[in-house]
């Protein structure tokens, strides 16, 4: 088996993960290298709320979105979306995310890219939003050092982005009635992120 073939069997327009453990996928170039920072800033959020959100187990998974070409960006998320397990994705948003993601009826947490996209009926066919950025919400004042103490080195400014995606994923969740109902996590972050709704 092949993890993106020619079909999107994994889109399925929201719904239920069946279980009590979901995963949040990040899907960057590079995400070793260049984008260190981010990834790292997303998995000491989850750490500091021990792998959880509310009663559910969080997973976290890394993906190399390559070059950042639209054909490897495609194959990343579909990735992403095959899994039956997905709650969120932090990744940038572009005309090739947003729509898959939209379409899976999987929240998009994008960091940077074009977040206008939210309100492009093209690149929404599902009809409903799915996308937003990192929640404005301050990180705390000792960040730098927490970052330091974790991974030893001083954070990058995506550090912070990432830390807030994940923060803001885990309290969507978490406020979700039961946590793995994709449609409710995505109403919980829309409804907290001011600026999904501009």
């Amino acid at each position: 088996m092949t993890a993106c073939g020619s079909k999107d069997e994994g889109i399925s327009g929201g719904g239920k993960v069946i279980g009590r453990t979901v995963t949040v996928y990040s899907i960057a170039p590079d995400p070793s290298g260049a984008q260190r920072d981010l990834v790292d800033g997303e998995k000491l959020a989850l750490s500091e709320a021990h792998g959880r959100a509310g009663a559910l187990s969080v997973n976290f998974s890394s993906l190399d979105a390559g070059d950042g070409s639209d054909e490897q960006a495609a194959a990343a998320a579909r990735r992403a979306i095959n899994d039956p397990q997905i709650i969120a994705a932090v990744a940038d948003a572009t005309p090739v995310t947003v729509p898959l993601f939209n379409a899976a009826g999987i929240l998009q947490v994008a960091p940077a890219g074009d977040t206008g996209l939210a309100h492009d009926a093209q690149a929404n066919p599902s009809g409903h939003p799915t996308l937003a950025p990192p929640p404005p919400a301050a990180v705390p004042p000792d960040f730098d050092a927490r970052f330091r103490a974790a991974f030893g080195r001083a954070p990058q400014p995506t550090a912070k982005a990432g830390y807030r995606a994940m923060r803001g994923i885990i309290a969507a969740v978490a406020n979700a009635s039961s946590g793995n109902d994709r449609t409710l996590v995505i109403a919980k972050y829309l409804a907290e992120s001011p600026a999904a709704t501009r």
